[in-house]
């Protein structure tokens, strides 16, 4: 049948040796349900936000993300651009949860998890909101757009919200090094 690679959770078909890309698969679908959980309740959160706090409605986050293709300077209420964003955050919540999984083995412990996370999730507020936002998508740092205190604690939300999935890989990684 198959055996158990040492280094990982992919199982490895008998005669087959574990190469570099072994695990490739389960790393990059781990990343994937990451990103969507984490951006789900980063979502669920925003929009809890633009209602309690802007006096917006609920889809303004979606609103919001939807200028990235529209270049809108006032996202338009319209079921169409609530479904662009929702497609656009989770595509790239999914590609964030993939790229947060190269930084895993560099993470040996759960404290330095939580810090990357962390970091990971200031990164991304750093270059989509600060950088792209006042470059390219000028709605992400308009004084009508999101509102930058906040969006600073959303991502950093995110990033956390990342880690539950990868306490076990930092384990993985940190046993063969002991």
């Amino acid at each position: 049948m198959g055996q158990r690679s040492a280094q990982s959770d992919t199982v490895v078909a008998e005669g087959q040796a574990p190469g570099l890309l072994a695990g490739l698969g389960q790393t990059f679908t781990r990343g994937v349900v990451a990103g969507l959980f984490a951006g789900l309740l980063f979502l669920l959160t925003q929009m809890g936000w633009a209602v309690e706090n802007l006096d917006k409605p609920a889809i303004a986050p979606l609103l919001d993300i939807s200028t990235v293709f529209s270049r809108d300077d006032l996202p338009a209420a319209t079921p169409e651009n609530a479904l662009i964003g929702l497609v656009t955050h989770l595509s790239l919540s999914m590609l964030f949860g993939i790229a947060f999984t190269m930084l895993v083995p560099l993470l040996r412990n759960t404290a330095l998890l939580v810090l990357g996370g962390l970091a990971f999730g200031l990164v991304l507020y750093v270059v989509n909101i600060q950088l792209l936002g006042r470059t390219v998508f000028e709605w992400f740092t308009n004084p009508n757009g999101p509102p930058q205190i906040a969006e600073i604690f959303f991502h950093a939300e995110f990033g956390l919200l990342l880690v539950p999935f990868f306490i076990g890989a930092a384990q993985r990684v940190r046993a063969p090094a002991a």
